[in-house]
C-alpha cells in the first residue's frame, strides 16, 4: 500500500512540475531574454572556417606541385622492394625452421 501512495505522490509532483515549466517558462524568457548566437557572429565563424580549409587546401596543392619525378621513382622503388622483402623474410623463417629440425634429428 505504501508503494502505490508513493508512486500516486511522485506521478502528482511530475505533473505540477510539468505544468509549472509549461505554464511559467514563456514569461521567465520572456523577462531574462533569450540569449544565443548573432547571425553575424556565426558569419564571422564560418567565414574563418572557410578561409582555414581554403589556406590548407592551396598548402597541400603546392607541395603537390613541388613533387619531382626523382621522389616518384623513389617511392615506386620502395613499393617494388616490398614483395622482395616478404619473400625473404619468408625463406629465412623456413630455413630456420628447417635448420631446428635438423639439429633435433641429429641429436636423436
Amino acid at each position: 500500500m505504501r508503494t502505490h501512495l508513493r508512486n500516486f505522490i511522485a506521478v502528482v509532483i511530475l505533473i505540477a512540475i510539468v505544468y509549472g515549466v509549461t505554464t511559467y517558462a514563456g514569461q521567465i524568457q520572456q523577462q531574462i531574454g533569450v540569449k544565443g548566437a548573432s547571425t553575424s557572429r556565426a558569419r564571422e565563424i564560418s567565414g574563418q572556417i572557410s578561409h582555414d580549409i581554403g589556406t590548407q587546401v592551396n598548402a597541400a596543392k603546392n607541395q603537390a606541385m613541388q613533387v619531382s619525378l626523382l621522389d616518384i621513382i623513389n617511392y615506386l622503388s620502395r613499393f617494388q622492394r616490398i614483395p622482395q622483402d616478404i619473400n625473404s623474410i619468408k625463406n629465412y623463417t623456413q630455413d630456420q625452421i628447417n635448420n631446428m629440425l635438423q639439429s633435433r634429428e641429429k641429436k636423436r
